[in-house]
């Protein structure tokens, strides 16, 4: 039973942060068509932000994360100036390609920055555990759900019930005819791109302090959370969140009890069959809460 519930809790928060990351991508693809191959770089950043400003400056834990998260906004609105406007009536092929230039550059900006040595980051929560049916749960682990159900609840709302969201909805039905009727699709762009990154930090700046940073961090998180996108279809909010859920569990527990040697690839595992036996997604049209 303890085995059980510690691999339960562990599925539970990988599987936050895994819907906090594809949520970016899902949020930047729907508002501007781009799949941003920078965003595992932007998760690493964002880690070491908050390294940066609570470790190197000395600022208190939970100020240090919300200078981070917003340096990392405004670090996704220079992208989308930089990487993005200039390419905006260029072909998908070229921004793409513009995107992995960004996450180059970004990793040997922080590279020549912090170095090649990982660092950590610290927890306002400390490093202690709680007991439950003798498993011990890290209380990091339980921040990291709280948090990201706090996060993926306000963007349903903001996705729902805000100016900002219903454009950006307009844009993923038809991108042409929202722009004739007003949708202001240069400023959904900048903070779409913003709000990934934000997200992105995020993820980075929870999961940070049950590891190391390194500058591959945010790597492999995009690439399991691009296979978590797949699995809700790219088209629900609900359904990625969903995604992200089943990566964690499945990694974690069918890992953990079955395939323990090949925990790491099971997320992809998932991703190719669901590729060839249902494309549009296990969740597709899952829930309300489509983009």
């Amino acid at each position: 039973m303890a085995t059980f519930v510690a691999l339960l809790a562990s599925g539970l928060s990988l599987g936050m942060i895994m819907a906090l990351v594809a949520l970016g991508f899902l949020l930047l693809y729907k508002a501007t068509g781009v799949i941003n191959f920078a965003h595992g770089d932007l998760v690493t950043l964002g880690a070491y932000f908050a390294v940066w400003a609570t470790v190197d400056l000395g600022m208190p834990t939970v100020a240090g994360y919300l200078v981070s998260l917003l340096i990392m906004f405004c670090v996704g609105v220079a992208i989308e100036r930089i990487a993005f406007a200039p390419l905006r009536r260029r072909s998908q092929l070229v921004v793409v390609i513009s995107t992995l230039a960004a996450a180059l550059v970004i990793r040997a900006a922080v590279s020549l920055w912090q170095g090649s040595n990982p660092r950590q980051l610290d927890t306002p929560v400390g490093n202690g555990a709680w007991t439950i049916f003798g498993a011990h749960i890290a209380v990091q682990r339980v921040l990291i759900v709280i948090v990201a159900a706090v996060v993926i609840a306000a963007m349903l709302l903001v996705f729902h019930r805000t100016s900002v969201g219903r454009q950006v909805r307009a844009l993923a039905s038809d991108q042409e005819m929202s722009q004739l009727t007003g949708v202001r699709d240069r400023l959904v762009s900048a903070l779409a791109f913003g709000l990934s990154a934000t997200l992105a930090g995020l993820a980075g700046i929870l999961v940070a302090p049950l590891t190391q940073v390194d500058l591959t961090f945010g790597f492999s998180a995009m690439i399991t959370a691009f296979a978590a996108a797949v699995l809700g279809g790219f088209g629900s909010l609900a359904g990625v969140v969903a995604g992200g859920l089943l990566i964690g569990l499945v990694q974690q527990l069918l890992g953990g009890y079955v395939f323990t040697d090949y925990a790491d690839v099971l997320p992809f595992v998932l991703m190719f069959l669901v590729i060839a036996l249902r494309p549009q997604g296990l969740f597709a049209g899952f829930g309300r809460a489509r983009l």
